[in-house]
């Protein structure tokens, strides 16, 4: 169980990578910051759950968002998400999310 962790971890960070560089720039990155109470969806639209909580840099800017997913917590990096309307969408799938280790 825990190497399909690690796995899932590597194809998650090599798809990072690859939706991040695509990614047009923000023109105004506290404008298309994550906000506590925004909802997660996949990208049928479905939604995934809501962000609870932002984790920022020592700099203040949000790298990473907490997610509740089944009644658990889920750490994302924010370049992992995409912004849309009221939302933000992620590429992974409700299950690749609740394979993901639980925040502590």
């Amino acid at each position: 169980m825990k190497d399909r962790g690690i796995g899932l971890c590597l194809v998650l960070a090599l798809a990072w990578g690859g939706c991040a560089a695509a990614q047009p720039a923000a023109t105004d990155p506290v404008a298309s910051a994550p906000r506590t109470g925004q909802k997660l969806k996949d990208s049928k639209g479905q939604t995934l759950g809501e962000i609870e909580k932002i984790i920022a840099d020592a700099d203040g800017r949000p790298r990473q968002v907490l997610v509740r997913v089944a009644r658990v917590l889920r750490v994302l990096p924010v370049d992992a998400l995409t912004r849309s309307g009221d939302a933000y969408v992620t590429v992974l799938s409700r299950a690749e999310l609740e394979s993901l280790p639980a925040a502590d």
